[in-house]
């Protein structure tokens, strides 16, 4: 049998068991983004045959939402629709007006 145990203390790095940060692809765009672009390529480009569509879509997929997202607080996409467009969808986490929902 062979001892591992100096080359795991030399040459390994430990690894938490959380992921703290998105997992990145070419270390620039997040994997969500590569599967938003996937899936223009798929609507745009097959079902729909559109080029035009389809490179504006990458276009805004993969050049222009990942500046924005560097240029700004986490979750830019999501916050910024509610606040500066007026949107409210009520539900249990954003119930409309004072109602109580639990004791």
């Amino acid at each position: 049998m062979h001892q591992y145990d100096s080359l795991k203390q030399k040459h390994s790095t430990r690894v938490s068991q959380t992921i703290d940060s998105p997992i990145m692809v070419f270390d620039y765009f997040e994997l969500g983004e590569v599967f938003t672009g996937l899936l223009a390529l798929l609507i745009f480009g097959i079902v729909i045959y559109s080029w035009e569509l389809m490179f504006l879509s990458l276009f805004i997929t993969l050049g222009v939402g990942p500046v924005i997202r560097r240029r700004n607080k986490k979750g830019i996409f999501f916050h910024w629709p509610y606040k500066h467009l007026g949107m409210s969808l009520p539900g249990l986490v954003n119930p409309r007006g004072n109602k109580k929902y639990s004791d």
